[in-house]
């Protein structure tokens, strides 16, 4: 007995699946978010894509937390 070789698409694993569907989503918030925005911190002000603001704005709380994290 032969076994048929599998397809391409049939060896993508769930994981591989879900980062597809995250940068398709990602994609499309990028293009949905182009138009440029002024963005002030305390003396200093831009202007920016939003998509670039938030995206900054998400790590910057992803670093945050990463580092305020209690050692126990």
């Amino acid at each position: 007995m032969s076994e048929e070789p599998k397809s391409r698409i049939s060896k993508i694993t769930g994981k591989q699946w879900a980062s597809i569907a995250l940068v398709v989503v990602a994609l499309v918030f990028i293009l949905q978010n182009l138009n440029y925005v002024r963005v002030e911190i305390f003396l200093f002000h831009t202007t920016a894509p939003l998509w670039l603001i938030l995206l900054a704005t998400l790590a910057g709380g992803y670093l945050i937390g990463r580092f305020s994290k209690r050692r126990d």
